[in-house]
């Protein structure tokens, strides 16, 4: 199995040589298992860039998000 990390965004991208693929999916499950994914809506259709502060207690965890999100125009 042939495998690179995505330096920009920290993913991967596999590239299969043979149909059989369940030790990707394996390994796949296996790296995403304790991950949580969190999302929400924009409050405004402006097109304005607005900024994004992310507070975790605790210091088990590490945290990777976008410092701002352009909101889709009017």
């Amino acid at each position: 199995m042939a495998n690179r990390t995505l330096p920009a965004t920290g993913g991967r991208a596999y590239f299969p040589k043979h149909p059989r693929v369940r030790q990707h999916y394996a390994e796949i499950a296996q790296l995403i298992r304790h991950e949580y994914s969190l999302a929400f809506a924009p409050p405004a259709a402006d097109g304005q860039l607005h900024s994004l502060k992310i507070k975790v207690k605790g210091s088990a965890y590490q945290v990777d998000h976008r410092q701002a999100y352009l909101a889709p125009p009017p």
